[in-house]
C-alpha cells in the first residue's frame, strides 16, 4: 500500500515580476488578456527566501522581492536582476493587465512602485535599490560582486531587508535593516558589536537613512542541531562558553544597554509585573478548549506565581550581576566557522539575568536519554561557571542554576512586556504559547532542589 504523502499548507503569491529598465512586468496572455502568474510556497516559512527560490526554479529568473500586497491570493512585486524573459511570457505595462488580476488598491500601490522611488513605501520597495546596496558594499569593502545571480534574499517587506551578497574570491557580506518594531536591532547590534568584539559579525558600515548595516558573512548559521551526543556536547559547550564572555563584557553597561534599545527585563521588573503576567496565564487557561493537555485551576496559577515570588527574591539575595540577554537563542541565530560562536538577530535584546540565556542554549540539547541529556547539561553549566568563576561566587551561581528555569519561562513569557496592554493579549497563538510556558513553568517548580532551595 502506497505511502500518502504529508500535506504541506501552501501559500498562493500573485507575481508581478518587474523589468528595472522599461518599468513592464512579465505576463502571461491567455484568451481573455494579459493574466499573472502565481507560485505557491509552503506556510510559516521565509516567504521572500521561498518566493526567490521558487521562481528560479519554475522560470530560471534571477529576482529579488521588494514588497507584498495583502489581496486574494496575495500578491509580490519582485525586480528581475538580470535580464531574462521565459518563453510564454511577455513584457506589457501595467495597464495591459486584466483588471481582474489586482485589486484597485494594489494596482496603485504596484504603479507608485513603478512609476516614482519617492513614492515608495519604504528604501527597500523601490526597483533599483539593489544598486545603491551593491555600490555601497563595493565601496565599504573593496571587494567587487560576483554576480548578481548569486544574491540571496531572506526577508523582505516593509523596512526589513535580509540579503547575502557573494563577492569575488567566494566572500560573503550581509545587508540588514530593521523596521518598526525592531527599529532599535540596528543600535543594539552596534552597541554590541564595539563592546563584545570577536562574538558578533564584523560590523562593516551602517546606513541611518535605511536603519540597514552591513556585516562580515565569514560565518554560517547553525542550520541543524547535531544528534550525536558528543557533536552536540562539542558545539553547545563552545555557545555556552562564548556567550557567557559575551555577557561578562556587557557587565556594568546597564544604562547604555538600556539606552542602545535593550528591554528591560531586571527582577524588580518582573516584581513589579507579576501580578499581571500570572492573571494574564489565569486568562488564558481559562479560553483553553484543547484536552490534550491538562487546564490549570486558580490555584495551582496562584501556587506558582508565590513560587516566582521566592525565585525572584533568592536571586536579588545572590545579587549575580545584570548581563545582555539573547531572547531569541534559537539555532538560526548562533553562527560557527571563525573559531569560536558568534550571535546575531539582537531585536529581543533583554538586560536581565545571564542565567536566563544558559537556560534557553541548555533547551537546544535535545537528547533522547535522559541521563546522557542531564549529564551534558551539568557539564555546559560547569564550563558556563568556568568562564565567570573569577568575577563571581560559584556557590551564587550554583544556586541561580536551580532557579533559571523558572525564570526563563518567565523571561520568554514577558519579552519585552508592551503586549500586557494591546490587544496582543488577545491573539489565540499567543494565549496558547503563554499556556505551554505556564507548564514548562510547572515541570520546573515541581523540582525537588527548587522547593528544597526555596525552604532554606
Amino acid at each position: 500500500m502506497p505511502v500518502e504523502e504529508a500535506m504541506v499548507e501552501t501559500t498562493e503569491y500573485r507575481l508581478v515580476l518587474v523589468l528595472p529598465e522599461s518599468r513592464n512586468v512579465l505576463a502571461i496572455s491567455d484568451v481573455d488578456g494579459y493574466r499573472l502568474p502565481s507560485i505557491s510556497i509552503p506556510q510559516w516559512a521565509r516567504p521572500a527566501e521561498k518566493l526567490q527560490k521558487a521562481i528560479h526554479v519554475a522560470w530560471k529568473l534571477n529576482v529579488l522581492i521588494l514588497d507584498f500586497f495583502h489581496g486574494s491570493p496575495l500578491c509580490a512585486v519582485a525586480e528581475i536582476l538580470v535580464p531574462g524573459q521565459p518563453i510564454g511570457f511577455k513584457a506589457v505595462s501595467l495597464k495591459q493587465l486584466l483588471i481582474s488580476e489586482l485589486s484597485e488598491q494594489q494596482r496603485a500601490q504596484i504603479a507608485s512602485i513603478l512609476a516614482d522611488a519617492s513614492h515608495a513605501s519604504s528604501p527597500f520597495s523601490r526597483v533599483g535599490w539593489i544598486d545603491e546596496a551593491i555600490t555601497w558594499l563595493e565601496a565599504e569593502t573593496g571587494r567587487k560582486l560576483s554576480s548578481k545571480s548569486d544574491i540571496k534574499q531572506y526577508n523582505a517587506g516593509g523596512a526589513f531587508a535580509l540579503v547575502r551578497f557573494r563577492v569575488e574570491n567566494d566572500g560573503d557580506y550581509w545587508l540588514k535593516a530593521t523596521g518598526e518594531p525592531n527599529a532599535h536591532e540596528l543600535s543594539i547590534t552596534t552597541f554590541l558589536a564595539k563592546l563584545c568584539g570577536s562574538y558578533l559579525p564584523e560590523l562593516i558600515s551602517s546606513k541611518p537613512a535605511w536603519n540597514a548595516w552591513l556585516m562580515s558573512g565569514e560565518a554560517a548559521s547553525v542550520t541543524e542541531i547535531p544528534t550525536s551526543p558528543f557533536q552536540l556536547f562539542t558545539l553547545l559547550e563552545d555557545v555556552v562558553e562564548c556567550m557567557a564572555k559575551l555577557q561578562m563584557n556587557t557587565q556594568g553597561h546597564n544604562l547604555d544597554l538600556l539606552d542602545a534599545g535593550a528591554f528591560d527585563q531586571g527582577l524588580q521588573v518582573f516584581e513589579n509585573h507579576a501580578t499581571e503576567l500570572f492573571d494574564y496565564l489565569e486568562e488564558a487557561m481559562g479560553l483553553q478548549t484543547s484536552t490534550k493537555a491538562p487546564r490549570f485551576e486558580k490555584k495551582r496559577i496562584q501556587e506558582l506565581r508565590t513560587i516566582f515570588a521566592g525565585v525572584c527574591q533568592r536571586l536579588e539575595h545572590l545579587g549575580i550581576c545584570e548581563t545582555i540577554v539573547h531572547g531569541d537563542m534559537n539555532p538560526g541565530n548562533i553562527l560557527t566557522g571563525t573559531g569560536h560562536c558568534q550571535f546575531v538577530d539582537w531585536s529581543e535584546a533583554y538586560l536581565g539575568h545571564p542565567l536566563v540565556t544558559l537556560q534557553h542554549l541548555l533547551l537546544l540539547n535535545k537528547v533522547e536519554n535522559s541521563e546522557i541529556r542531564d549529564f551534558t547539561n551539568l557539564l555546559l553549566k560547569r564550563r558556563y561557571l568556568d568562564v565567570w568563576v573569577g568575577s563571581c561566587d560559584p556557590e551564587a551561581f550554583d544556586e541561580g542554576f536551580v532557579y533559571m528555569p523558572v525564570l526563563a519561562a518567565a523571561s520568554t513569557l514577558y519579552g519585552r512586556g508592551d503586549w500586557l496592554n494591546s490587544p496582543q493579549r488577545n491573539d489565540p497563538r499567543r494565549q496558547s504559547y503563554s499556556r505551554s510556558l505556564a507548564r514548562h513553568m510547572d515541570r520546573a517548580a515541581r523540582k525537588p532542589e527548587l522547593l528544597e532551595a526555596l525552604c532554606h
